[in-house]
């Protein structure tokens, strides 16, 4: 008995050994690196890790330039064993250096890659892993070290400062809040969670109309860096709505949001599909633009760019109408615009298919009306005049 005790014992030490190992070179070690043969000057680094595995990703995308060349050009995934999360992020670049086995100060090393950080993660027997993105195939059979570059900024405690504002919001303490995201700013300029945490702070306030803009717009300039997949959406929705109205409160001669849209759309839409709000900013930016084409189409270029946004904006409205119906302002935007789909298309045979549809979306307006805000009657009088057309009255 005692025997086969001792025997299980040697085999879990076996598998624990390589874990004893890694921390006890856990200590930050300075790597220096070039970037090509021809660079003098090489960056001071700290190494992280190592990689352990290179595979491709597993989802699948019809590639134009894939198929043209005949290669998959889409990136590697990556994973790697590192010694501390410390330092590490969503959205940061760590380079990747030829690893001599000999090579213990990794002094004069070079760089052979690069690797996007998507998660930072814990395992029972590995320990601490990072899942990146790179195109790492022609150095997949060699070892290789990871390391980051040493960095000025204080990361651990911006976050912690931005935490402490976030108390003071739930407090409805904003001078406080403000303070704090703006320590946090200071100690990680670059850090898109605080900046959109400040932006929504002065939003909300109602007199930082201008630096909420500009703190959307870092947090948007930064959005790789983002702390989670979550904490992304939340923004991508919110800097959508943000846009809207500052579309519609400065004037139509602002173009310059409506450009910005349907960018923001995408992104909302790649982490979530399923995300109604993604869709129904979707759907109203693209009318916006409809709306915009519409007034400047004259010649044959505008009036195709009218009409791909009118497709877009309908697309959208039917994505957003299949996850949630019974939203009243959703169904107020699709009178709006499939009244002026109607009225362009007077004496068509499309006439009849956007007077029903018009007809249909003015009943679900009835339906889940609440009464928050008003209806123009330009839209209830449109839709009147296409029920009684129909036959509906």
């Amino acid at each position: 008995m005692c025997s086969r005790i001792r025997i299980f014992f040697f085999v879990f030490s076996l598998f624990l050994k390589p874990v004893f190992l890694w921390s006890q070179t856990s200590e930050e070690r300075l790597a220096f690196a070039f970037k090509s043969q021809n660079s003098l000057d090489p960056l001071r680094m700290i190494v992280v890790g190592e990689v352990v595995g290179i595979e491709k990703a597993s989802y699948f995308e019809a590639d134009k330039l894939s198929a043209e060349l005949d290669v998959d050009t889409r990136p590697d995934t990556v994973t790697l064993k590192v010694a501390s999360p410390k330092g590490l992020r969503v959205g940061q670049t760590l380079y990747l250096l030829e690893k001599n086995q000999d090579h213990k100060t990794y002094r004069d090393a070079n760089i052979v890659g690069m690797v996007t950080v998507r998660s930072v993660f814990q395992t029972t027997f590995f320990g601490w892993q990072v899942r990146g993105d790179g195109y790492l195939r022609l150095i997949e059979d060699r070892p290789v070290t990871a390391a980051r570059l040493l960095d000025a900024t204080k990361y651990e405690e911006a976050v912690m400062a931005k935490k402490q504002g976030d108390h003071f919001v739930a407090k409805g303490k904003w001078d406080e809040a403000i303070r704090l995201y703006k320590r946090a700013i200071s100690l990680d300029p670059n850090y898109p969670d605080t900046h959109f945490a400040l932006g929504k702070v002065h939003w909300n306030d109602g007199e930082g109309y201008v630096s909420a803009a500009y703190e959307f717009s870092q947090a948007w300039k930064n959005k790789e860096r983002f702390s989670n997949g979550q904490e992304q959406l939340l923004f991508y929705l919110e800097y959508m709505r943000f846009l809207i109205y500052q579309f519609k409160t400065e004037g139509k001669e602002n173009t310059k949001n409506l450009e910005l849209l349907p960018q923001i759309a995408k992104e909302a839409r790649s982490l979530n599909p399923k995300n109604y709000e993604a869709w129904l900013y979707s759907f109203e930016s693209a009318y916006l633009q409809f709306v915009r084409a519409n007034v400047l189409a004259s010649g044959v270029e505008s009036r195709k760019n009218k009409e791909e946004w009118s497709e877009k904006a309908e697309e959208a409205l039917l994505k957003a109408a299949n996850l949630r119906k019974s939203d009243f302002y959703l169904h107020k935007l699709a009178c709006e615009f499939y009244n002026l789909k109607w009225k362009e298309t007077r004496n068509t045979p499309k006439e009849k298919e956007y007077r029903d549809k018009l007809v249909e979306h003015g009943r679900l307006l009835r339906i889940y009306y609440t009464g928050e805000t008003g209806i123009a009657d330009e839209i209830l009088n449109a839709i009147r005049l296409a029920e009684k057309q129909s036959g509906v009255f």
